[in-house]
């Protein structure tokens, strides 16, 4: 497709710009797909880990490969918990993880099978906790086997595919949001689950960083370390020791658009 376009875009005499989000971009390419790229007269990457990755294989100016995050949505924000479901899912009393990512078989790196490892030692602190896992796909079984193995299958509760409309009440319903990722080109729902008002961790290895401020918008740690990975659970359940946050506002979609905007008058510039 970026070959075609690229392509395209030549015979038409039109700009091309690129945009990147994420694992697609880490890799080198076939020739015809690496061609297309560095034929852009403009990049952007939803992560300075995206745009690094790029800029290992592509033949591109760095000064052409500028970062635009993600936005998230404003219907996610603070509220009340969810008191239907929380019944529906049988949650009442407990404390609640979170992570809301597809299941796939080739995305291991999400890390959710590292947060089913250590379930045991975090019940010895918090012998209430649940961990929902919101999504589906064919690494599922992989991980409910290893829920079984870890004798914490009865703490885990695998909930499929959360529908679009619900997905801000499933946000508030949690006490903590965790995806200890490693190959994360972005996260959305790290921006989400921060804009609901819950305390976020994420890995310190790929894109989290962005996505993250850097830990201004949530913990970030070693998705590889299970201490460390432990003591920020143990610290974001602990309200004593960190405060939820409330907002997302870097990455508002006003934000998005004055960014789009200063863009498009670069490449007017150009012309």
């Amino acid at each position: 497709m970026v070959f075609l376009t690229a392509l395209l875009a030549k015979i038409a005499k039109c700009r091309l710009w690129l945009q990147l989000h994420g694992v697609e971009a880490w890799h080198k390419p076939s020739n015809l797909i690496r061609w297309g790229a560095e034929q852009a007269d403009w990049v952007t990457s939803v992560s300075r880990y995206t745009r690094r990755k790029f800029l290992e294989w592509a033949n591109v100016a760095p000064e052409k490969v500028r970062v635009l995050p993600n936005t998230v949505d404003e219907r996610f924000s603070p509220g009340p918990k969810p008191v239907e479901l929380i019944k529906r899912c049988g949650l009442e009393e407990k404390k609640i993880l979170l992570t809301v990512s597809r299941l796939s078989a080739g995305e291991h790196y999400k890390g959710q099978d590292r947060v089913i490892q250590i379930m045991p030692r975090l019940l010895q602190e918090h012998p209430n906790l649940i961990y929902v896992i919101a999504g589906d796909g064919d690494d599922r079984p992989r991980l409910e086997t290893l829920a079984h193995e870890k004798g914490v299958d009865g703490c885990i509760r695998f909930i499929g595919k959360v529908p679009e409309s619900e997905l801000p009440d499933l946000y508030r319903m949690a006490d903590l949001f965790v995806m200890p990722s490693s190959g994360e080109g972005f996260g959305i729902s790290f921006l989400e689950a921060a804009a609901s008002g819950l305390p976020v961790i994420g890995g310190n290895q790929d894109g989290s960083v962005d996505a993250l401020q850097e830990g201004k918008m949530g913990q970030i740690v070693d998705p590889n370390n299970s201490v460390s990975l432990i003591q920020a659970i143990l610290r974001g359940l602990d309200s004593n020791h960190f405060q939820k946050t409330e907002s997302a506002t870097p990455f508002s979609k006003e934000r998005f658009s004055a960014f789009v905007d200063q863009l498009l008058l670069t490449l007017e510039g150009r012309n």
